[in-house]
């Protein structure tokens, strides 16, 4: 297979795994994957707001603001109002399942695991090196002027 293929294929199979493992807690019952997409952004975002979920899902704050109430009833996530200012509040995945909802990047560590043990320290350098710039190539496309 080629490279194109080869990344297709680890999409697939990342957000099949991550699915299955959210379905299968007692924790995430009938998960969906908008819901999945909503907790990877607001824990992998410091300080995240509605407005910044808004902005880089490109729909309305309004539309955020429904998900994110929804994920709150669910205690999946929670709010907590800004020291500086008052009309800002931030969001987090909520501390109760913050644990078991990390515990999900086990596959990954597995893998991170086998790799390093199989490959010399400078092929896996040279792998995080060609990831890091592939990862570049989204985050540009993201900012204006990026495509």
């Amino acid at each position: 297979m080629g490279l194109s293929q080869e990344i297709d294929r680890l999409y697939y199979n990342v957000v099949l795994n991550e699915l299955d493992m959210m379905n299968g807690s007692s924790q995430f019952p009938n998960i969906t994957y908008n819901s999945l997409l909503y907790l990877d952004l607001i824990s992998m975002t410091e300080n995240c707001t509605v407005s910044h979920l808004a902005s880089i899902l490109h729909i309305a704050k309004s539309s955020v603001t429904l998900k994110v109430n929804e994920l709150m009833k669910q205690g999946l996530v929670q709010k907590r109002q800004s020291q500086e200012d008052r009309r800002i509040h931030y969001l987090s995945v909520s501390p109760e399942i913050y644990e078991e909802y990390k515990h999900f990047d086990r596959v990954t560590q597995l893998a991170i695991q086998k790799l390093e043990a199989e490959y010399s320290p400078e092929e896996i350098r040279l792998l995080s090196k060609m990831l890091h710039k592939f990862s570049d190539f989204y985050a540009n496309e993201q900012e204006p002027g990026g495509k």
